[in-house]
């Protein structure tokens, strides 16, 4: 089992040398983070290797992973090769991890972290500080960049947040935050936190712009950060967006896609997109929205299609949707 150990190194003294110097937000403990991530759900083994490996080479050192994903040992074992290869190391590799239960396609089962018979341990604690050890050593990395609450667990939210502050003075990641959580989870911890989060990670797209969890981060320093922000365009359910004639003219207006202009709307309102690809085509398609940057007036424009879309179902295990 891999044993964690408190790290001798500040947080802030760990050295990182991003592939594209300035396409960074610096987070609330003053940690950077890229802008725009790869998304790695359910990718392993080849199909994974290239895309991170294409993913790189764009210029996008952010990838966004989960303790429940059934691919962190890929990951990691697909990182060491690129490794060995020496043209990119472990500290230009931006690595976002989460605690959380386990899934049943992408849902919450209610196993860990609910104080119900099904959960095999009730010490929230000690499973934060297991998962992670499951993690560091699936990922074959002795820290975590990014360490998040993948859901709200409304049982134990607080001891977990405990726990991740604990692992964070440790130096065993560099920065913690959470994942679909509202404003009311976010007070929640606000309460009981010495440390305050730096990220939150939800749904974020044009059909839900989430106001008041825009707002609220915004107001209080921590970046927002979009999971499957072109999922909207793959599901077919917005033709009244992309056949706009507002969008089009944008498109036009910088010779980009709809998907293009999406990742750069949300850069442009400083959240970071975290788009999953895997064809080389994509992923460059992805990365190619530095050459432009919208208007207030187009920002706007493409807020208005705001329809506060649910994307997930409100549920005892996920809660908030």
């Amino acid at each position: 089992m891999c044993r964690l150990q408190a790290k001798t190194f500040l947080i802030k003294d760990i050295p990182f040398r991003n592939m594209n110097e300035g396409r960074k937000y610096r987070l609330n403990n003053d940690v950077l983070m890229p802008v725009i991530g790869q998304g790695t759900y359910h990718m392993t083994r080849k199909v994974l290797y290239d895309a991170m490996l294409g993913a790189f080479d764009c210029g996008c050192a952010l990838l966004d992973t989960a303790h429940s994903y059934p691919n962190e040992e890929s990951i990691g074992n697909e990182l060491a090769k690129i490794f060995n290869g020496g043209k990119y190391l472990r500290k230009d590799v931006f690595i976002t991890s989460k605690i959380g239960d386990r899934l049943d396609n992408g849902m919450p089962m209610g196993y860990y972290f609910y104080n119900s018979s099904s959960c095999p341990n009730h010490d929230h604690k000690a499973m934060v500080r297991q998962q992670v050890e499951d993690s560091l050593k699936k990922l074959r990395t002795d820290y975590i960049d990014l360490l998040l609450i993948h859901w709200p667990y409304n049982d134990c939210l607080e001891d977990i947040w405990m726990a991740m502050e604990d692992l964070y003075r440790q130096g065993i990641v560099r920065a913690i935050g959470v994942s679909n959580h509202k404003v009311r989870h976010l007070k929640r911890i606000e309460k009981v936190a010495t440390v305050q989060p730096m990220v939150n990670q939800m749904y974020f797209s044009p059909l839900n712009i989430q106001p008041d969890v825009y707002n609220y981060c915004q107001a209080n320093n921590i970046r927002l950060e979009a999971y499957s922000p072109l999922m909207f365009l793959r599901q077919g359910i917005a033709p009244h967006f992309c056949e706009s004639d507002g969008v089009k003219a944008i498109c036009k207006k910088y010779n980009k896609s709809v998907a293009q202009v999406v990742l750069r709307w949300n850069i442009d309102k400083g959240v970071i997109p975290i788009p999953k690809a895997s064809s080389l085509e994509h992923i460059k398609a992805n990365y190619d929205v530095f050459d432009f940057s919208l208007t207030e007036e187009e920002v706007k424009l493409i807020d208005g299609f705001n329809e506060d879309y649910q994307y997930l179902p409100e549920s005892m295990y996920c809660p908030g949707y």
